[in-house]
């Protein structure tokens, strides 16, 4: 059987590429939490990983970001870089530097994860793709204080239709992550996150008044079903 290698310019281009994923899970790397809370009570968070590899360490590189995902943001990843063995396991600690957070409302960030894995010293005369995964989970800077609960925040949503569209106001100190959004039977597959003191517009087609919605909470899973009726603008 004839074997096809790489040849030495592709895989200098192809073991650059980086695979994004929206899962806290990339080959041998399990990461503990599909979002960060920081509570800013404390003096800092942790997120574990492990790897879950049999046989290859992997390289764990990690840092936060704005939206933009150019900005730096404002916390300190100790070790921001570090081997992690097969079947061992180790946490990120997360430290808020004091500045560049909202001090009435949750601020978002992104933690990115880079991780790639080891070579097998059984491949060290051949040509190997070797891919760079890259995890990226929205982080929440919860100040001290804040009125109320995610929980209530979720609930307390208010839903006004305006002609085609479906006005979201989120009157809460929170973020809200939908899990989903219905209006009447049909699912808004465009619904994603409203942020504090913010109203969302979607395009709808259903005439239904009656509103359906579940909430990702801080542990990542689906929030009770909330139900409501739009107002009419």
């Amino acid at each position: 059987m004839m074997k096809i290698y790489v040849s030495g310019l592709l895989l200098l281009i192809l073991s650059v590429v980086t695979a994004l994923f929206t899962v806290s899970y990339a080959e041998g790397i399990q990461i503990g939490r599909t979002r960060v809370i920081y509570d800013a009570s404390k003096k800092e968070t942790a997120l574990p990983l492990i790897n879950q590899d049999k046989e290859l360490p992997w390289l764990i590189q990690s840092w936060v970001v704005l939206g933009d995902e150019k900005t730096s943001g404002p916390f300190i990843i100790t070790p921001p870089l570090f081997r992690l063995d097969p079947q061992k396991e180790q946490s990120l600690r997360i430290l808020w530097t004091g500045t560049g957070a909202s001090p009435d409302r949750e601020s978002l960030f992104y933690l990115n994860i880079r991780t790639i894995p080891g070579s097998d010293k059984r491949n060290e005369n051949q040509n190997v793709l070797r891919i760079i995964y890259k995890t990226r989970l929205k982080l929440f800077f919860r100040p001290k204080g804040l009125p109320g609960t995610p929980e209530e925040a979720c609930q307390n949503l208010h839903f006004m239709r305006v002609n085609s569209q479906l006005q979201i106001t989120n009157n809460s100190a929170y973020h809200i992550v939908f899990d989903s959004l219905y209006i009447g039977k049909d699912q808004l597959h465009s619904a994603d996150m409203a942020a504090p003191k913010s109203t969302i517009t979607l395009p709808v087609s259903s005439n239904s008044p009656l509103i359906s919605w579940h909430c990702l909470t801080d542990y990542g899973n689906a929030s009770p079903k909330y139900t409501s009726r739009t107002d009419k603008g």
